[in-house]
Formats: C-alpha cells, structure tokens, sequence
C-alpha cells in the first residue's frame, strides 16, 4: 500500500468515526440559520435600527459597511452571516481540531496508530484533510438549507427602502451567490481558529491547553476588532483580528 492509499484510509476513517457528530453539527448550524431568516419578516425593520447605534454593536452586527439590515442581504449579514455563523463554525473546528492529534494522544490511542506502517506526516495530514472535509460538509448543508427556505421567508424579493431624505431606493434579494461568499467568509474564519486547535494539540498533546489556546484567540481577536471600533484612537488594534478582514469587506 503506497503512502498515498495509507493516507487515505486514516483519513476516511476518522470521517467515518464523526459521521453521527457530523450529521448533527451540520443540521443544527443549518436550523439556526434558517431560523434566523424565518425572522426577517418580523425582525428586519426594527434591526435597521442598531444601523444608527453606537460604533461597538454596529461592528459586532457586522454593520460597519453600509450595510442595511432592512434589506434581505443586510438582515442575514447583521443577524447571522458575520456573527452567529462563523461563531458556530468556530466552535465546530476547535472541536475538531483538538480531536485530531490531541484527543487520540489523550485517550492513548494515538500510539496505537503509530504502531502501524504508517508514518506521522501520512497521519497529520490525513486529520488535518478529515476536519476540512467536515466544515466544507457543514457549510454546504448550511448554504443549500437558506437557499431552499429563503424563498419562504421574502427573502429573496427585492425590497423598497424607505430613506431619511424621504427617497425611496429598491434593495435586491438574496441570491444564491451572496450566500456562497458569505458562508466562504464564514468558513475561513473557522479554519483558522480550527488550524491553531490543530497545531497546538499536535504540539503539546493536551486537548485542554490546545482548546483554551484557540478558544483564547478566536475571543481575543472579536475583542480587538469591536475595541477598535469604539474609538478611532483604537483602529490599530484591528489589524491583529481576522474579523478586521472578514466583517470590514461585508463578505456578502
């Protein structure tokens, strides 16, 4: 068996092992968001409110970008795209990613594995490769779920929006393309809080230290950026958060 098919089979096992814990992670992200969208009706007039509030719920909501929560596009941004979403996805990559090296070396079974004709870097790689599979698993489930209910909810008709000025602009709906570029946005996030869990369990062999680790920073680096946005004094900070890049760009 070459270095290639070993690789393979651990990786198809370990996906194997999670695909109860997959199912349910997947459909419980799905319903949260479709949940979200189910509200939009009710919610999406009074969120355009938050549009005119202070700098630091304006940038937890995502709303630093001119976005609009009353239009389609805006209430899912400010209401679940760049808040609940990537959060959610972030808790499902930590776990997975202290799981990987760090939860087999704590249960002992890692040993086990490397016992046989299999090498360290055919093991890394082969978990690394099974906790992306999984959140690109999530998030697809995720896209098709809001795509197919968002018809149900308005949410893909164009909208009138009433201005302060008294004009009136229209407003498209959302397309299937926002939520791809938005569930992108989200996943990479969650990736990168996923690969430091990954890292630092690899390196240490502690799943506490690697989830309090990536835990620690996912925390730190919303902090950083809502700080930044309480004081143009603090702008700098954001520069060391993710979140600068993902919820400053508006991904949908």
């Amino acid at each position: 068996m070459s270095g290639m098919d070993k690789a393979w089979h651990i990786y198809r096992r370990w996906l194997r092992d999670r695909r109860r814990s997959t199912m349910v992670w997947s459909a419980s992200i799905a319903m949260v968001s479709v949940v979200t969208g189910a509200f939009y009706g009710s919610l999406g007039q009074t969120a355009g409110q938050n549009a005119d509030s202070d700098s630091a719920v304006s940038s937890m909501l995502g709303l630093g970008s001119g976005i609009d929560p009353r239009t389609p596009v805006g209430f899912l941004w400010s209401m679940n795209y760049s808040n609940q979403l990537p959060w959610l996805l972030m808790a499902l990559a930590i776990a997975l990613g202290t799981a990987a090296i760090a939860g087999d070396e704590s249960e002992g079974t890692l040993e086990y594995l490397l016992s046989k004709p299999v090498t360290r870097t055919q093991v890394a790689l082969a978990r690394f490769g099974g906790m992306v599979t999984i959140l690109v698993i999530a998030s697809i489930v995720n896209l098709v779920a809001v795509a197919v209910t968002a018809p149900l909810f308005d949410l893909t008709d164009a909208v009138s929006i009433a201005e302060p000025d008294g004009t009136t602009t229209m407003a498209a709906g959302v397309t299937v393309w926002d939520l791809t570029v938005g569930g992108l946005g989200a996943l990479a996030v969650a990736l990168g809080s996923g690969a430091v869990a990954y890292l630092v369990g690899a390196a240490t062999g502690r799943k506490g230290v690697a989830m309090g680790a990536a835990s620690g920073l996912a925390v730190a680096g919303y902090v950083l950026y809502t700080l930044s946005n309480v004081t143009g004094d603090l702008d700098w900070l954001s520069w060391f958060s993710p979140w600068r890049w993902f919820i400053d760009d508006a991904m949908m």
